[in-house]
């Protein structure tokens, strides 16, 4: 790969990176009481909720990376009874997006761009 496309590949991933960051922001804001409303049996929704409930954008963050393990985990965790398997399926598949696509997105974007540096022989 030439140096040219590295570059390139870095700032690519940085724009997806900070996008991504302001799609999971709306999410957290607009979409996520909606989706712990629809999850109010999940202990692992419910306890963070109790936790987090009044500690900001920290506290909606770590909410919403509770919903997205409820989400995507859910078969490990009803396993020890701390999701309800009936009221995930409940949840419509465009808050599911909402909350599960941008953190994927951003992460993409982190590892690719640190890959991308690293080849470059910028990252350390």
């Amino acid at each position: 790969m030439s140096d040219e496309l590295l570059k390139w590949m870095v700032v690519g991933s940085g724009i997806t990176v900070v996008v991504s960051f302001w799609v999971d922001v709306y999410a957290e804001f607009f979409v996520l009481e909606k989706v712990e409303a629809q999850l109010m049996n999940c202990t692992v929704v419910t306890d963070a909720k109790r936790r987090w409930d009044d500690k900001g954008y920290i506290g909606r963050r770590r909410r919403s990376v509770a919903v997205n393990l409820a989400l995507t985990s859910t078969r490990l965790l009803s396993k020890h009874g701390m999701v309800d398997v009936d009221q995930v399926r409940g949840i419509s598949v465009s808050q599911r997006r909402w909350m599960c696509i941008p953190l994927r997105v951003a992460a993409t974007g982190l590892v690719t761009g640190s890959v991308a540096l690293a080849l470059l022989g910028r990252l350390w």
